[in-house]
């Protein structure tokens, strides 16, 4: 007796415009960890990404100061990184 074998490939994917790939994840909580694992390091990366993605700093500066960040204690590279990873956060999807 022949058995055919049926992959199903279920998990969530995260659109990472930043580096321009689509990284695949068995678990949301899998693809979460790892969101929280980027980050933008150096200044001058830091400010070119602020400037294609938050000109403004509005967005950056909400999100900085909802995880309980001042005005006085963070800079470019922490605020790149808190933009950053929410966009990855915010485009998990699941794959069925």
């Amino acid at each position: 007796m022949l058995k055919e074998i049926i992959e199903i490939t279920q998990g969530y994917s995260v659109d990472d415009t930043y580096h321009g790939e689509i990284m695949k994840f068995e678990d949301y909580d899998q693809a979460i960890e790892w969101c929280q694992e980027q980050e933008i390091i150096y200044y001058h990366k830091a400010m070119q990404y602020l400037a294609e993605n938050d000109a403004s700093l509005v967005e950056s500066f909400n999100l900085a100061d909802n995880i309980g960040y001042t005005f006085q204690s963070i800079n470019s590279e922490t605020l790149a990184t808190i933009h950053l990873q929410d966009a990855l956060i915010n485009s998990i999807t699941e794959v069925n």
